[in-house]
């Protein structure tokens, strides 16, 4: 059997009995953060000018954040854009050293996404069943390509989310393992996003069409479209092509055994940028608090990574939020300056602040020999600061706070979806939401749930 087979029989013969329930309890945590992301994301320009330009069309699906209700590819579409407008949502680890952190896949919004805008009549389980398919899916497809996918160019949240999210609606829909295998094959040939456009609205774009073109896929499948049963493995597949290779071993036998979400584990952000500064961010913010120090104590601050960080994170310069998103240097500024890095220091106001643009030259970003030497599976940081007095501090951390291991607390998680839900919702209305979500396993309705993200 093949791999495509293998994944058609797998995201079809899945049942909510067969997902353990350590397995629910993680999915639940992450359905939450992702719900929370959708309805901050929901008020950024990207999700708003997609919304303008695609247009109002009418529908049963819930556009989160909003009151309106759209088809539910658009649906899909603008929910999964306001997913990734805030680059907030959670991130997969890697089985192997060689991977570049899994990708860098985001494989919750685009699942999500596609799932939500079909549940509408559908029971809370079969939602969360359909979801940890479809993130089954895309994360163990992210993990067995060949890192050059990722390397040279492309979005893996674009294009591996886009099958992902076609897997979880074949679920959700009841897809046979031939159905299934034909709307992966018209995923992957809808599959897309360039790096390039890193650092601009172009990004959860992608996101939003992976939502968007794999909901597409499961219907036209559904339909009796027809497709390659093979695309994945095939001569001139989807491996060969966008990654030269794959590894078959990283896929046969491993779907569900155990569920990618428990183990490497998939994290969820503590902080609204590129996951790959995470830990020299906990690095610095914990610096400067311990030590005490104040922006004008600080003479330099240098961070050593290995060379895929800053292959991802390429504004040393930064001048608007989404350029600070992906910017190591910002990341420093700010944690010297501000002390932390929630929502309102990613904002064009906070990027051009004059004392966090005279920062920056401070910061200098390096490959670290030995963590180059360890892989890049995980993302190992070390942080040298020099003090105007001479005193030198370092610190080192392979994980951030929300990685697997190092777990965000069940309050942490809470307060964050808060936040995250009142930049759309009044405070009580954000509460119900949160209670909603809580309850979607045990809910015989998941549109009553999906209800309670609308404004």
């Amino acid at each position: 059997m093949g791999v495509t087979a293998e994944i058609a029989e797998f995201a079809c013969r899945i049942r909510w009995e067969d997902i353990p329930a350590e397995v629910v309890a993680v999915a639940m945590e992450h359905i939450l953060d992702t719900f929370g992301v959708m309805l901050a994301g929901s008020t950024q320009p990207a999700a708003t000018i997609v919304r303008q330009v695609y247009g109002a069309e009418g529908g049963p699906s819930p556009v989160f954040g909003t009151q309106e209700r759209r088809t539910p590819a658009l649906a899909a579409l603008y929910n999964g854009v306001a997913g990734h407008a805030l680059d907030y949502d959670d991130t997969q680890l890697s089985t192997s050293p060689e991977a570049v952190y899994g990708l860098l896949t985001h494989p919750s919004v685009p699942v999500l996404s596609a799932v939500a805008a079909l549940a509408g009549g559908s029971s809370g389980r079969e939602l969360v069943t359909a979801y940890v398919a479809g993130v089954e899916v895309a994360c163990r497809v992210a993990d067995a390509a060949n890192p050059r996918h990722y390397q040279e160019g492309f979005h893996s949240t674009g294009t591996i989310g886009t099958i992902g999210a076609a897997a979880g609606v074949g679920r959700l829909l009841g897809f046979d393992p031939k159905t299934m295998a034909t709307a992966l094959g018209i995923a992957a040939s809808m599959a897309s996003g360039l790096r390039e456009n890193f650092g601009t609205m172009t990004k959860p774009l992608h996101s939003g069409r992976a939502g968007h073109n794999g909901l597409l896929a499961a219907r036209l499948a559904a339909s009796g479209f027809t497709a390659s049963p093979t695309i994945l493995e095939a001569k001139r597949g989807f491996y060969r092509a966008a990654a030269g290779g794959f590894d078959a071993d990283k896929i046969s036998g491993r779907l569900g055994r155990p569920f990618f979400l428990l183990s490497p584990g998939v994290s969820i952000k503590p902080y609204p940028s590129g996951s790959l500064s995470h830990p020299a961010q906990d690095l610095i913010i914990d610096i400067v608090r311990q030590h005490d120090l104040k922006p004008a104590d600080v003479a330099s601050v240098i961070v050593g990574t290995n060379s895929n960080v800053p292959n991802a994170l390429i504004y040393s310069r930064p001048h608007t939020e989404l350029e600070a998103k992906f910017s190591l240097e910002y990341c420093m500024a700010t944690g010297v300056l501000r002390r932390r890095a929630g929502l309102s220091e990613f904002t064009d106001a906070a990027v051009n602040d004059p004392a966090i643009q005279a920062f920056l030259p401070r910061v200098q970003v390096v490959v670290d020999p030995e963590l180059e030497a360890m892989g890049y599976q995980h993302v190992r940081s070390r942080v040298h600061v020099t003090t105007t007095g001479g005193r030198v501090i370092d610190g080192e951390a392979e994980w951030a706070r929300g990685y697997p291991g190092n777990d965000l607390r069940p309050a942490d998680l809470d307060a964050k979806f808060t936040e995250c839900a009142e930049c759309a919702l009044t405070s009580p209305r954000a509460r119900r939401a949160l209670q909603a979500i809580r309850g979607l396993p045990a809910a015989a309705a998941a549109g009553e749930v999906l209800a309670a993200l609308q404004a």
